[in-house]
């Protein structure tokens, strides 16, 4: 397994998922089936195939997975600053409803985001196994 092309292709999967997930209107792509959290660990499986020359399964899985740890990391990160998570959720309900009161305790608005990372990294698992499927070489 190739370190370099490991992190390329994770972090371009991690930021492909952030911005499917967080950006405006694109965002709604995650309504179908959670797209934007595995469909991102099938593209970074894709960029390390491609960069690699092949990729076994067990080399998708990992790919998977790392993709999910850099973007629960960069989502956990964004979210405090109001750009992922829970806060982004409720600057979306404020911009759609003005008038409405969002009180998120601060604790809670922590779990939150922690959960999150964690389904960030089990989508990136899912995601890095189809990959590995579409993406390996037959035998």
């Amino acid at each position: 397994m190739n370190a370099k092309n490991l992190a390329v292709a994770s972090l371009v999967g991690a930021v492909a998922s952030l911005l499917a997930v967080n950006v405006p209107f694109l965002n709604l792509v995650n309504c179908l089936l959670c797209v934007g959290f595995w469909g991102s660990a099938v593209l970074a499986v894709w960029i390390y195939a491609r960069m690699t020359g092949s990729v076994t399964l067990k080399d998708a899985l990992i790919v998977g997975l790392a993709t999910g740890l850099a973007t629960g990391i960069l989502g956990l990160a964004l979210s405090f600053i109001g750009l992922a998570g829970g806060a982004a959720i409720a600057n979306s309900i404020r911009a759609l409803a003005p008038d409405a009161q969002i009180d998120i305790p601060e604790g809670s608005r922590l779990v939150f985001n922690l959960a999150g990372a964690l389904v960030d990294i089990v989508f990136g698992a899912v995601g890095g196994l189809i990959g590995g499927l579409l993406f390996r070489k037959k035998a």
